[in-house]
């Protein structure tokens, strides 16, 4: 017996072994990156990655090749969308038709050194929060990653009584390294309710450990005479769980200034299901809340919800994408359901119109 259970070790410790060295991919190579960029890619986006505005072939373009020595846009470019572009051509993502594909020359591994080396054009972007951690963004749970979008969402509460419609325009702009202005405006029942101000910034990311922590805080302001100023600090992170999982969590709190026990602790976390690499696909996700109110009241002293959801990328770079999801309460709550509609336009990457269809 004790040579059986030996020889089963061993059995799965080989099959162990030949599992990890079969889907280990080839580390990239920069020396063969750097020859095959000079040779093919140099001519219009130029050798040190910005583009001469001076040579004819590169007048000829329009729009310009991208200028990949600018740290700000080549650290927000996740790495596989380059593969992606590199492989099938500009007009794969929504960008220009004029950027041919390589995939047919090119071997996958001899891509993937090309974009590794089209990485290290850029001195000084590891400074800046890295594109692969631009997670999709949830319903309730706070985004990490620092965002240059306009988003709408829409909220319809089924409850008792009269049923209640908000919305919110969001305005998120990008500054500096990590920083990110926000401005909101909020809808409620046909008029203006309250408008938010803020700021978020990165606070630390490992693109090996595949994670990013973020904190920020808005002052909400109310533009009706029942509203109350609050104060609303947060922290967001972002983790790759997989090539095919990635997880959400964020905590803030509400704080009105003239009354804190008014307030309210939550804490938020989503899984979305990343099965292609493509943008313009349906993902799946589950989000769950758990808010704690200062003053419990007669309900429950912790409020919980399940939001099950799908973003839909309209464009073919996904810089436009719809999310829908229901939110279903778990705990005793003054609503039935949630249904949530959120509008994303990445407006970094290109015109809300740019990039439709196939």
């Amino acid at each position: 017996m004790p040579g059986a259970i030996d020889g089963l070790r061993s059995l799965a410790a080989g099959l162990a072994a030949f599992l990890v060295a079969a889907t280990a991919g080839a580390t990239p190579d920069l020396e063969t990156g750097r020859r095959l960029f000079e040779s093919t890619c140099a001519a219009c986006h130029g050798a040190q990655g910005r583009p001469n505005p001076d040579d004819p072939a590169v007048k000829a373009l329009d729009p310009p090749p991208a200028d990949l020595s600018d740290p700000l846009f080549n650290s927000r470019e996740p790495a596989l969308d380059w593969q992606l572009v590199v492989t099938h051509g500009g007009h794969a993502l929504g960008l220009s038709p004029q950027m041919p594909a390589w995939g047919s020359p090119f071997s996958e591994g001899e891509i993937e050194s090309i974009v590794a080396y089209v990485k290290t054009l850029a001195p000084g972007s590891e400074r800046y929060p890295p594109g692969e951690l631009n997670l999709m963004l949830p319903v309730r749970t706070q985004k990490a990653f620092p965002e240059d979008e306009v988003v709408w969402k829409s909220r319809y509460a089924d409850q008792d009584g009269e049923d209640v419609w908000r919305n919110v325009l969001e305005f998120e702009k990008r500054f500096g390294r990590g920083g990110q202005g926000i401005l909101e405006l909020v809808e409620e029942e046909g008029s203006l309710h309250e408008v938010e101000v803020g700021w978020k910034q990165a606070l630390t990311w490992s693109l090996a450990d595949g994670y990013l922590l973020s904190g920020g805080a808005k002052i909400a302001i109310p533009t009706e005479g029942d509203g109350l100023e609050e104060f609303i600090p947060f922290l967001a992170w972002a983790q790759e769980l997989s090539s095919r999982a990635t997880l959400q969590a964020s905590t803030r709190a509400i704080l009105p200034f003239d009354d804190v026990d008014a307030g309210e602790l939550e804490f938020a976390g989503i899984v979305h299901f990343t099965w292609s690499d493509w943008p313009q696909r349906v993902f799946p996700a589950i989000e769950a809340t758990a808010t704690l109110p200062f003053e419990s009241g007669d309900g429950d002293s912790v409020q919980f919800t399940v939001l099950p959801q799908l973003r839909f990328g309209l464009t073919r770079g996904g810089h436009v994408a719809l999310n829908l999801g229901a939110e279903i309460p778990l705990s005793d709550q003054p609503y039935d359901w949630r249904a949530h509609l959120t509008l994303l336009w990445d407006f970094a990457d290109g015109g809300f119109f740019k990039g439709w269809g196939r």
